[in-house]
């Protein structure tokens, strides 16, 4: 029973502790968090995403969504949820493995710039595509938790279909 324990109460300590994104500068001194009981929020950012690059443009968004969903299935990670935005993507997983998740990851973010750019080995981009590394995140497991992520994914769900339609404005206006 004690052995138990221990397990829950180092699980929640990994519980909605960000790791990656655009502020961690320098080489990570501790392991991404992962847990295979729980679900992992994966945010993919890019400000090079734009225009003729853009997730979302006709040419790009098949081959974006198809390139996710057959990284995911090679590298035996369930995709719960997911959301392309245009200038960034949205993953909800599911990994029975830590080194499931780092396959994807590397697979992902490595091939989406490959396909869009069309870069290769002799022909390397100057400059880095993604603002930062992927951003993940251990969702709690729980009715509220889903709910609140679960709206988190419809908002951005609804941005995406504003930028489809030509307008880079928001849904909810800031009243400030």
């Amino acid at each position: 029973m004690k052995q138990i324990d221990f397990e829950l109460i180092n699980n929640k300590s990994l519980i909605g502790k960000p790791f990656g994104g655009a502020k961690l500068i320098g080489n990570p001194k501790v392991k991404r968090p992962f847990s295979r009981k729980h679900l992992i929020h994966i945010i993919l950012k890019s400000s090079k995403a734009k225009g003729a690059h853009s997730f979302l443009h006709t040419r790009n968004k098949k081959t974006i969504n198809d390139l996710v969903k057959s990284t995911a299935r090679k590298c035996h990670v369930e995709i719960k949820d997911y959301v392309n935005v245009g200038n960034h993507l949205h993953i909800l997983i599911k990994a029975g493995h830590r080194i499931s998740v780092t396959r994807f990851l590397r697979a992902v973010s490595g091939l989406i710039p490959r396909k869009l750019l069309k870069c290769e080995k002799g022909n390397p981009l100057d400059e880095p595509f993604w603002d930062g590394r992927p951003f993940t995140k251990i969702v709690a497991a729980g009715f509220r938790p889903f709910k609140i992520i679960k709206r988190y994914f419809d908002k951005n769900r609804r941005q995406a279909q504003v930028r489809v339609q030509g307008f880079d404005i928001f849904l909810e206006s800031n009243t400030s």
